[in-house]
């Protein structure tokens, strides 16, 4: 075999192998980003949850300032009023 013929060979023997080797190590980052697929959204969700609650708690605590002063303006009894005809 020329030296010629032995370049070529090892060159596309190279580049054969380092073609595996990238396309195994880009499958591996593939497959490890579908992973923390799942993993990032819910987090986000838990997330997206905790400023629902944050809301709701802020909510609450406004029904509850609003019920005080309702309260103070008419006290609220457990009796029932009933029209009589």
């Amino acid at each position: 075999m020329s030296t010629a013929s032995k370049v070529t060979f090892a060159t596309s023997c190279l580049f054969a192998v380092g073609s595996f080797i990238y396309i195994n190590i880009e499958q591996r980052i593939e497959r490890e980003n579908l992973r923390q697929g799942p993993i990032k959204d819910a987090e986000r969700m838990r997330k997206k949850l905790s400023k629902k609650q944050m809301a709701n708690d802020l909510e609450h605590k406004e029904q509850i300032a609003l019920r005080e002063q309702y309260e103070a303006v008419q006290p609220l009894s457990a009796e029932i009023v009933r029209g009589e005809d």
